[in-house]
């Protein structure tokens, strides 16, 4: 390999560089600043109409069979707090959509933040879906699963 003499470089003048611009980066595409437009107005309207939070009732009826507590109607005594959190069933990291109505579920924070922090014992609930489970007969068979805890039939998801 032939050397040579280093080649000259001259410094950039502030007044040539982009880099050294005083206009503030976007924060998001206007792709995806249109998706995130229609996502908030999707949060609100099932926010509105889902009042009550689907797994209060759910981690209830766990947690008395988990505990050993008096097995009677499930639903009886079960405090169910008001909705503020949307929860998508496949995570946005792991490929779940944030538009997909079939992927969200209205929850209150406490049970948001369980389902995070303990995504195995969500996932035997209908709570959340592994990132390989992002299609319709999953999405179908968690409702299916979610539905028969809040009727007090505990029951698995298929895929464990």
């Amino acid at each position: 390999m032939k050397r040579g003499k280093p080649m000259k470089r001259s410094p950039l003048k502030r007044s040539d560089s982009k880099l050294h611009s005083n206009k503030p980066l976007r924060k998001r595409s206007k792709k995806t600043e249109d998706k995130y437009v229609h996502r908030r107005q999707l949060v609100k309207s099932m926010l509105e109409s889902n009042q009550e939070c689907v797994a209060c009732i759910i981690y209830t009826v766990h947690d008395r069979i988990t505990y050993d507590f008096p097995v009677g109607n499930p639903t009886r005594l079960i405090r169910t707090n008001k909705t503020t959190d949307v929860h998508e069933l496949v995570n946005r990291s792991q490929g779940g959509s944030i538009l997909d109505t079939n992927n969200l579920l209205a929850v209150c924070r406490s049970c948001h933040s369980r389902i995070t922090t303990e995504p195995k014992e969500a996932e035997m609930l209908g709570l959340h879906l592994e990132s390989w489970c992002n299609t319709t007969e999953s999405f179908i068979e968690a409702k299916r699963v979610r539905n028969e805890w809040q009727n007090g039939n505990p029951t698995k998801p298929n895929w464990l």
